[in-house]
């Protein structure tokens, strides 16, 4: 399976893009961050290249989104998930209608 690049949710300083590459290359991301802080003060060709990054990586998905992508689920439940609560009502003393 191919890896895909996509800005960080959980390693995000502004838009999530040094920590979605550092990510994908499995590195650490003060690295890029290191990096990308360099390239802004020496050439200002990082300030471009990292708002470019922002627009055309995509936001890395969900966990819920990620487990569930490829399985089909039914037209009107897609997406939605389910909560059973299962409950006991216990009186402890004589209901009013009782006492009358």
């Amino acid at each position: 399976m191919m890896k895909k690049l996509y800005r960080s949710r959980k390693d995000s300083k502004i838009a999530g893009v040094c920590g979605g590459i550092a990510e994908y290359f499995s590195i650490d991301p003060t690295i890029i961050r290191l990096l990308a802080v360099i390239t802004i003060f020496f050439g200002g060709g990082g300030i471009v290249s990292y708002l470019i990054a922002w627009l055309i990586i995509p936001l890395e998905p969900l966990e819920e989104e990620s487990s569930n992508f490829g399985r089909k689920t039914g037209g009107a439940q897609q997406g939605k998930s389910e909560t059973t609560i299962d409950a006991e009502i216990i009186e402890d003393s004589p209901s009013h209608e009782e006492k009358e």
